[in-house]
């Protein structure tokens, strides 16, 4: 594949490997994209400016999923510790009134029990405009408190999920059975990912993985759950985003394990079955959100965790999601580190989330480590317009 069929089919192709440089030519750009990402510099990809940053919620490792409510108020929901679940705890619900410029708690969908916590999360609105959540999490987790030494995750297992209901804008939620994990999870729970979203005939969809990665649906908003069909098998993908593309199709971007980067599936039949459409990102780039835009393009938001470029990225394709374009710096995390003076600091960002107002403008919230102007863990927002 030439440089100029790469970006003029707006493809990354399979050959291209981490350690053998290839660079491709977007047409009528002067951008030069590299597969060994971490050698490509920032300044050579285009970026997205101006726009509004916030630091919306302090102190939290967040993984922040943003959904669009009535009158254009922002929903979120958001792990708000600053740790990697390590302890307990449970994901929180938050809302903004002024377009994602600030943000205040209003519920938790499902408490935590002693010594487990309840932190991984999807969510949406269903067709009656009932918020509605799916929430897992670990158990073994010490209190949040203790300084005891932290627990491997691999000594853990993970919780069935649990689906709530709230019908009073998130103040209250009302808990319902468990879904269940098949025997592809190995007795470990499903770990719900991404946001709930609308189907036709009253019907929503969610991605649980663990084991196999699948698509659930429900009939009666969320209330109880079936396995509708599977995205992929095995331990192959883990954090899958999904939307319903104007032409009935569902389109999902899913991490890999492995190289973590995101490669695109495809649903013609509602879920049922899915095929896979190459990648969508570069290796250390994950995960990501997907957009339907008014205009009926579909926007991708990443995370780019390379040596040297820790951001967010966007890529944003036709309504069918069949020809995409180049990747466009976001926001730069400066570094994703509370850890400036260290000889190797750690480092932690990503998880874009993004949704679209009444008046174009987006709001995409991601969390990070930190940056020089706020050296802590927190969530932050982006306001911005595509040219």
């Amino acid at each position: 594949m030439s440089a100029i069929e790469c970006y003029a089919n707006h493809v990354i192709h399979e050959a291209m490997q981490p350690l053998i440089p290839t660079v491709c030519l977007l047409v009528g750009s002067l951008l030069f994209f590299s597969s060994k990402a971490a050698a490509t510099p920032e300044s050579a990809l285009a970026r997205m400016s101006p726009y509004e940053r916030f630091v919306a919620i302090d102190n939290a490792c967040g993984w922040p999923l943003l959904v669009l409510l009535p009158g254009d108020e922002i929903g979120a929901f958001i792990w708000p510790l600053p740790s990697h679940g390590h302890p307990e705890g449970q994901v929180e619900y938050w809302k903004s009134g002024d377009g994602g410029r600030t943000w205040g708690r209003v519920g938790v969908p499902v408490p935590h029990a002693p010594a487990e916590n309840r932190m991984n999360h999807a969510g949406g609105v269903n067709h009656t405009g009932e918020l509605v959540a799916m929430i897992g999490g670990w158990n073994n987790r010490r209190p949040a408190s203790d300084t005891a030494p932290v627990v491997p995750f691999n000594e853990s297992r993970t919780l069935d999920p649990l689906p709530a209901i709230s019908v009073d804008g998130g103040v209250t939620w009302r808990s319902h059975d468990a879904v269940p994990s098949p025997p592809e999870a190995g007795g470990q729970g499903y770990v719900p990912y991404g946001r709930i979203g609308q189907l036709p005939d009253g019907e929503i969809g969610v991605v649980l993985y663990r084991g196999d990665t699948a698509f659930y649906t429900s009939a009666d908003g969320g209330r109880t759950w079936m396995r509708k069909g599977r995205i992929s098998d095995g331990r192959v993908e883990n954090e899958t985003s999904w939307i319903r593309l104007a032409n009935g199709d569902l389109y999902a971007a899913a991490r890999t394990y492995g190289s973590s980067n995101v490669v695109a599936r495809r649903s013609t039949d509602g879920g049922r079955t899915w095929v896979h459409e190459g990648d969508l990102t570069l290796p250390n780039q994950h995960p990501a959100d997907l957009t339907l835009l008014p205009d009926g393009h579909v926007l991708l938001t990443y995370g780019v965790r390379n040596q040297g470029q820790w951001a967010v990225h966007l890529r944003w394709a036709d309504a069918e999601a069949r020809t995409w374009s180049a990747p466009t710096v976001l926001v730069d995390l400066e570094g994703a580190t509370n850890q400036r003076f260290a000889p190797n600091p750690g480092r932690d960002g990503g998880y874009p989330s993004t949704v679209v107002l009444s008046d174009g403008t987006l709001v995409t919230a991601y969390y990070s480590r930190g940056m020089p102007s706020h050296n802590r863990y927190h969530v932050g927002v982006v306001r911005w317009r595509l040219p």
